[in-house]
């Protein structure tokens, strides 16, 4: 049976608390001042939320509170008892559940603060264990506890737990950065820096600032070489003016013990313009992932079991009576979804080329889905592309380093084109492109009659060289391959060669799955399909909406199903860089562009339904948009007059964290199946992508799709996105976490946002 890791308050959806209101004395309060308001009543330990329909902030207590102030630039806010006590009850309406959960989840974080000896920096959610429970190689792993309270349809407020591992170094920048030892071993420590804040791909480094008796993220600027805390000069802060960075920590925070020689870095915080300088000492660096060892690689994949037993000692140290004496409290065992709220879905029949078919598994099982994804490159390789373009690119261009064997890029070059040949049914010509510095490779390309496909090996000791390709081929289709991967699979490989084959049989399996991966990337290149659904969907067409993490760049991805499959994927500049909303004329031209070149196509048909996903959550005017463009679309026949579009949001990251397993015994749990989901409501549904067949690590991290109108049919949306990651070609052995059209959107934007990091690193 499906659990999940959230527990619920008793008593479910009965569930009332008696609260207080709060007088506000000011004109028009900004909701920023409202959330100060709030903030000021958690310092004193009490839990408060706004309510907009009462108009009013509501406290979580029954006793007089004492009138204080709250200050922000020109503006004083009073803040009374409003003498008044009310209860609000989960069943009531949606908007009192709402409320009721607010309440609830700021008075448990207020708890967590209270009860346990824990961090918190990135988040007020998130806390972090003092110690860590493990160190290697001077990195300290700890864990993570993020906790997050949500309304459940008919069910009552449920409280979820977390569980999540952060890296920090053992050191701080001020030893990384240290000048009384030798010039060779401070290279050796700032080169460690270096690599562990991943500077080399234009990132800043995230710190830990800790002041002691709190702790903030920041991001690295710089270090200070030869200035101390005491030769800092003048600094302003928040009006106040200091002789020194050493006066303004006397003053300030005395308990830190800083000292006049104390070392000091420039960092940036979030909010804040310019970068200020801090005590070095004070900060660690946090550790990304693709910076650990080797040992630590997977130390962050929990398996289901190992969650559980650590969110149950969790609750076993905070205590399940959190919402006070003879007040309720928090079931101690999971909450496990009613079969009426649960979702089981299948893998859809494949199609392959010539009307062949990989028929959907007979019963949801383990084994029957595990086979259902090995049979596809078999399938594949028997019948080749489902699609082929007439115009597909019959010219692969692979440019690789001349330090490479020749050995080597013969075997890479020859091995990739047979496989395209085969999977195509054109004949490929490969152009060899060898090259000693980059600054010869791409001239080169880019002399070509028109930009195409370019298979590049290159050298990952210098990674920034990763975004460089794409900034200087942004025209180009480019499959990219580090030259260290590269040499590892060949080398094993040559040794297999030249030994007894049965004794090696993994160096040949990973060759030709490197190969294979290589293959299907180039494939999608060429705009091939290489397969598609059998069965009809509820919809003709998707059309997902994506907004880069820069927020400079957004991305939308069409994609028809009938009567003939395509998909067409386009990646334009943003007005506003500074949110996450689309104009809402931009996107309408955008989306009758995109989808009026599909029509052009041959075998189009008039659309009748359109699912649009909108990654993250649609905002501002983009939904005035989406209409529009429907209302020309219609005027321009490609949609028809009674089209049915559907807008849902689709989060890839569920900010209430939530998790689901398989729960089999009283003590036995394991990796959920995937295709499981619930409904937290009649809008909002969690769904396993990916799970048991193809994940072997890890616990499943679900995502959430949500309807933005109440007439939308969501068992029909959730069926027609979980096909869509069916049509996994990057890897088709393992389950995708992304219906194809968010890939495509996910995959431009990240390759438009690497287009820009060389001008980062330059400057």
């Amino acid at each position: 049976m499906a659990e999940t890791n959230i527990r619920i308050v008793q008593p479910g959806a009965n569930l009332y608390l008696w609260t207080r209101c709060a007088k506000i004395i000011t004109i028009n309060p900004s909701a920023e001042i409202l959330e100060r308001v709030c903030n000021q009543f958690a310092n004193r330990g009490l839990a408060a939320a706004f309510c907009r329909e009462r108009e009013q902030i509501v406290v979580f207590t029954q006793n007089v509170f004492p009138p204080f102030e709250v200050k922000q630039d020109n503006w004083i806010v009073q803040v009374e008892d409003g003498r008044k006590n009310q209860q609000i009850q989960f069943s009531t309406s949606v908007n009192d559940a709402s409320l009721l959960t607010q309440l609830i989840e700021r008075h448990i974080l207020i708890q967590i603060k209270q009860r346990l000896n824990m961090l918190t920096f990135d988040s007020p959610r998130i806390f972090q264990d003092i110690k860590p429970f493990k160190t290697v190689k001077d990195i300290d792993v700890y864990r993570r506890f993020e906790v997050s309270a949500l309304p459940i349809q008919s069910v009552g407020v449920g409280i979820s737990v977390d569980i999540s591992t952060a890296f920090l170094t053992h050191k701080t920048v001020a030893e990384y950065f240290r000048d009384n030892i030798s010039d060779h071993d401070q290279r050796c420590l700032q080169e460690d820096f270096r690599f562990l804040s991943q500077r080399q791909r234009g990132q800043k480094g995230t710190l830990l600032y800790d002041l002691g008796n709190k702790q903030r993220k920041c991001y690295f600027d710089k270090f200070l070489q030869g200035v101390t805390c005491a030769t800092t000069g003048p600094l302003n802060v928040n009006g106040q003016t200091y002789n020194s960075l050493l006066e303004y920590y006397k003053h300030n925070q005395p308990q830190l013990n800083i000292d006049p020689n104390d070392s000091v870095a420039m960092v940036s915080f979030r909010g804040m313009d310019q970068p200020r300088p801090v005590a070095a000492k004070l900060l660690r660096l946090r550790v990304m992932n693709d910076s650990l060892p080797r040992s630590l690689n997977q130390i962050d994949k929990i398996a289901p079991e190992d969650r559980v037993n650590l969110i149950n000692d969790f609750w076993q140290r905070l205590g399940t009576d959190l919402l006070g004496h003879g007040k309720p409290q928090v079931t101690g065992y999971f909450w496990q979804p009613e079969d009426i709220k649960t979702i089981k879905l299948f893998p859809p029949t494949l199609l392959f080329k010539d009307e062949n078919v990989l028929p959907t598994p007979h019963k949801r099982d383990y084994k029957e889905f595990q086979e259902h994804y090995r049979q596809r490159l078999r399938l594949l390789h028997k019948f080749s592309c489902l699609y082929a373009p007439p115009s597909i690119e019959r010219t692969v261009y692979f440019a690789i380093p001349k330090n490479a064997k020749e050995n080597l890029h013969r075997r890479l070059i020859m091995d990739v084109t047979e496989h395209l040949k085969q999977l195509t049914q054109t004949l490929i010509t490969p152009e060899f492109v060898p090259y000693e510095t980059l600054d010869q490779v791409f001239p080169k390309l880019n002399r070509q009659y028109k930009p195409g496909i370019v298979v590049f090996v290159f050298d990952d000791e210098a990674p920034e060289t990763y975004y460089k390709v794409a900034h200087e081929l942004p025209n180009w289709r480019v499959k990219r391959i580090t030259f260290r991967e590269l040499k590892n699979k060949f080398s094993q490989l040559m040794y297999t060669d030249n030994h007894d084959h049965r004794q090696h049989p993994k160096a040949d399996r990973n060759w030709n799955s490197f190969i294979e991966m290589i293959t299907l990337d180039v494939l999608q290149q060429m705009d091939c399909v290489p397969w598609g659904l059998k069965d009809e969907l509820p919809y003709d067409a998707h059309l997902a909406i994506d907004v880069g993490r820069n927020k400079k760049d957004f991305a939308l991805s069409f994609l028809i199903f009938h009567p003939s499959f395509s998909i067409r994927t386009v990646v334009k500049r943003k007005i506003d860089s500074k949110h996450e909303t689309i104009n809402d004329v931009v996107l309408h031209e955008e989306i009758v562009k995109l989808i009026k070149k599909a029509a052009e196509q041959g075998a189009f048909q008039t659309l009748s339904s359109v699912l649009v996903l909108r990654d993250g959550r649609e905002c501002g005017r983009e939904l005035l948009g989406i209409n529009n463009a429907k209302d020309e679309l219609i005027k321009k026949e490609i949609l028809v007059e009674s089209i049915q579009i559907d807008v849902v949001d689709f989060h890839k990251s569920i900010a209430k964290k939530l998790r689901l397993w398989e729960k089999k015994e009283l003590n036995v749990v394991e990796q959920i199946l995937e295709g499981d989901g619930f409904f937290l409501d009649s809008r909002r549904v969690v769904l396993a992508m990916t799970g048991a067949p193809t994940r072997y690590q890890g616990t499943v991290d679900p995502v959430m799709i949500e309807a933005r109108s109440d007439n939308i049919d969501m068992i029909c949306v959730t069926k027609s996105v979980y096909a869509s990651t069916h049509l996994n070609y990057s890897n088709p052995n393992v389950a995708q976490r992304l219906p194809l059209e968010l890939k495509r959107t996910d995959d431009e934007l990240k390759r438009r946002d690497s287009q820009e990091v060389p001008r980062r690193i330059s400057t």
